[in-house]
């Protein structure tokens, strides 16, 4: 064919394009350079289809797929066009692509062509995903519009049609390129379109909701629109600043496409590409997790439906089909401690919080104000203390606003870049990664939560110019007083987010192995025993969610070499727990048992009274009595030292609903120290404390009682359902007697304390208690 066809619409393509990237439009935005750029390319493929001889009775349409399908044209993608025909000659066809395509070739812009009939186009859009999800932003340029519209509406009708069928190979698809792509929000050189939370994500939510499978909205209205326009800015400004068709955001342009959008430098660019892929990302998960939601219900017939089982998991919070809700009758607008109990169920149970929950908790619910009663901090300790299930839901806390309630520091980190290199995610991931962390750790320090509150702020000083942990040090204290903690707590946790990286230092710049090191380690931390014990396991927690250059074999042995050194110095010891004592006297006359059971105006906890003849049998009876009515030992002082017999004060939580009438809990314990747990009792309580050997990390340390002979048994461990009754169990297993007993629950942490005598009081029985509870 001749090469002069077209060459005019070549060279206006090539003069315009370049004509808007020059100098001379350097003040027009991203947004207007599309339209301009989209407005061009419409314009010059419009004539040059129609001096091709593609004319609306001429029995082809020219299709326009990807950006400049859905308006979104970028300086130097490529263009992205379906010729479609009435099963034309091939000599047609040749003749009518060549006029078209070659032109195109001509003018330097990007080509991704094809040419085939209605049925090849919908046959490709049918066997492969791609395809398919290209089509779905199609729109027809020039040429016969019927023709088109029996390829962009039957692509459209067959992808809503086939949904079900392909919906594991788009999820497949999806996940294996955001496998390889990684996150946006994470990455000091993110992928803008093929990350996660990028513009890939964006066209899945799309034909989701093309498909009818969800709505396509974010947890706020208009977020989501608002951060891919965002992105999608980005990625303009990177093809303007680099001058080729680029989609990985490097360092060297940073700058320049911050200054562009007006954002500032590539740090402040990374904080506002964070957060809109954050939102964009949460957003497409959610997405798909309601679009698999409604595909699982669409092949049940109305014969066969079942309203999903409603399953209680804390007060006013459910499980239902699959996702955490809330229960019918919740008051919301009275309720501002709602969203931490909803996220501490739904990050212990595994479960995502339903959107339309987020919704009412974020549009009801009102803010926390003043201290924070014990249950709240204890569900926020649930919370960060759930390890790996709990990002998921801290990510839905933050997307709907709700964490800055509880947390309005927060706001200063949120996105924030690390300057350090070292570091892999920016600050406030960096946090919540320590704090997953730090969750496995929870069993080797007395004070479980001072370890996970100091691993959620202990940067929170980095959104603030000075030295991060002096300034955090400063921001902790009015968190602690607003959380509950006293004084003592509060100043011990001053201290360790001031020192949070006094073992890193003493560890670069001296000998660990040298007595001075510890000796000056504990001198930075005022003698404070706790803090000495809560920083050793936030250092190596820190460490290890830096990045994997930090925590290396050698850190880790000098680290472990320096904390022996500390605990070896009489500063350095922790205290045990003091001999409890016990007011609960036995009324005259025959011994019987006596439960006393009173709420503490605290939600669902209750101070449970109680008095029993006997000693560790009936602690062990006990025990199991009160976990097979789900009641939760929170704390306890127990004293089982003659000759009162057992005599008990303990705080429990109820978890949800009423608790058991006392009377009943009475006469299940007399019950239960005649004749052991009846059967069906047995055999539901076995049910309800089902535990899985290996997934609780347990620690029991033993020490040398200082109020008489024998040895004191700590029991460090996660909670769970009949854990008191299994150690008891086990200690009595081993031939010793129990004295007294202290029982403190920090969120998801147990921290007994077991006072032993007798025979069995010896070193052993930790293997034994430790073997049975692993």
């Amino acid at each position: 064919m001749s090469g002069t066809f077209g060459s005019h619409r070549a060279q206006a393509l090539r003069d315009g394009r370049a004509d808007l990237l020059s100098r001379g439009h350097a003040d027009l935005s991203a947004a207007e350079l599309r339209r301009t750029l989209c407005a061009l390319y419409e314009r010059e493929l419009g004539l040059l289809a129609q001096e091709a001889g593609i004319g609306q009775a001429s029995g082809f349409a020219l299709i326009a797929l990807g950006g400049l399908g859905r308006r979104e044209v970028l300086p130097f993608s490529d263009l992205d066009l379906l010729l479609v025909h009435e099963r034309r000659p091939d000599r047609e066809l040749a003749a009518i692509a060549d006029r078209l395509w070659y032109p195109l070739w001509d003018s330097g812009i990007g080509l991704d062509h094809s040419v085939r009939t209605v049925d090849q186009s919908l046959a490709v859009a049918a066997s492969d995903v791609c395809a398919g999800l290209s089509l779905l932003d199609a729109r027809v340029l020039a040429g016969d519009p019927d023709l088109g519209a029996l390829v962009v509406d039957g692509a459209r009708r067959q992808w809503r049609g086939q949904i079900a069928s392909r919906y594991d190979d788009l999820v497949a698809s999806a996940a294996a390129r955001r496998q390889r792509a990684g996150v946006i929000a994470h990455l000091t050189e993110p992928d803008l379109k093929h990350g996660a939370g990028g513009l890939r994500d964006v066209q899945l939510v799309s034909a989701l909701t093309l498909a009818h499978l969800c709505d396509g909205r974010s947890a706020r209205p208009g977020d989501f629109a608002a951060a891919h326009a965002r992105v999608l800015d980005a990625r303009t400004e990177l093809h303007r600043a680099s001058g080729h068709a680029r989609e990985v955001l490097h360092a060297q342009y940073g700058d320049e496409v911050g200054a562009a959008l007006g954002v500032g430098d590539r740090f402040e660019l990374a904080r506002v590409l964070g957060d809109a892929s954050r939102t964009i990302s949460f957003t497409t998960d959610q997405a798909l997790r309601v679009s698999c939601a409604a595909l699982s219900t669409r092949g049940l017939t109305g014969l066969l439906h079942r309203s999903p089982v409603r399953r209680p998991l804390a007060e006013g919070v459910v499980e239902h089909a699959g996702e955490v809700a809330l229960a019918r009758g919740v008051r919301a607008e009275s309720d501002p401690w709602l969203p931490l109990r909803v996220a501490a169920a739904a990050a212990r149970a595994g479960l995502p919080i339903a959107p339309p929950t987020l919704g009412v908790l974020a549009q009801r619910c009102p803010a926390p104000q003043g201290r924070w009663p014990d249950t709240a901090l204890s569900d926020l300790l649930v919370f960060l203390g759930a390890g790996e299930a709990m990002p998921p839901v801290f990510e839905a806390l933050d997307r709907s606003g709700l964490w800055e309630r509880l947390l309005p520091e927060w706001s200063e980190i949120r996105d924030l870049p690390a300057r350090d290199r070292a570091h892999v995610f920016p600050v406030d991931r960096h946090l919540i990664q320590t704090v997953v962390l730090a969750a496995r750790l929870i069993t080797t320090v007395r004070r479980a939560d001072l370890l996970l509150l100091a691993a959620l702020l202990h940067d929170l000083g980095k959104g603030r110019p000075g030295d991060h942990s002096v300034t955090g040090a400063e921001m902790v204290r009015p968190v602690a007083r607003r959380l509950g903690l006293d004084d003592d707590d509060e100043d011990t946790l001053a201290r360790i987010v001031r020192h949070h990286l006094l073992f890193v230092t003493s560890i670069s710049r001296h000998d660990p192995g040298d007595p001075a090191t510890a000796a000056n380690l504990l001198a930075h931390l005022e003698h404070d025993a706790v803090a000495m014990d809560v920083l050793a396991a936030l250092t190596e927690a820190d460490s290890r969610a830096t990045g994997p250059t930090v925590w290396t074999r050698g850190k880790a042995r000098a680290h472990a070499a320096l904390v022996a050194a500390c605990r070896q110095r009489p500063s350095g010891r922790l205290e045990v727990p003091d001999v409890p004592a016990v007011e609960a006297s036995r009324p005259r006359g025959k011994p019987d048992v006596v439960v006393d059971l009173e709420a503490t105006g605290a939600g669902t906890r209750h101070e449970v009274t109680l008095v029993v003849p006997g000693g560790g049998r009936s602690l062990e009876a006990a025990a199991r009595v009160l976990a097979f009515h789900r009641l939760e030992v929170v704390e306890a002082r127990i004293d089982l030292r003659p000759p009162g017999g057992m005599r008990a004060v303990l705080t429990v939580a109820t978890g949800f609903g009423a608790p058991v009438d006392p009377r009943v809990l009475a006469t299940d314990l007399r019950r239960t120290i005649d004749s052991g747990l009846p059967g069906p009792m047995r055999a539901a309580l076995a049910r309800a404390t089902e535990h899985h050997p290996g997934d609780t990390p347990v620690s029991v340390l033993v020490s040398a009682r200082s109020d008489g002979d024998g040895v004191i048994l700590e029991v460090r461990a996660r909670d769970r359902p009949g854990l008191l009754a299994q150690i008891v169990t086990a200690v009595l297993g081993a031939g010793a007697r129990i004295d007294w007993v202290v029982v403190r629950t920090r969120g998801s942490a147990v921290e007994d304390a077991f006072a032993l005598s007798g025979p069995g009081a010896v070193l052993s029985t930790a293997a034994v208690v430790e073997a049975a509870l692993s």
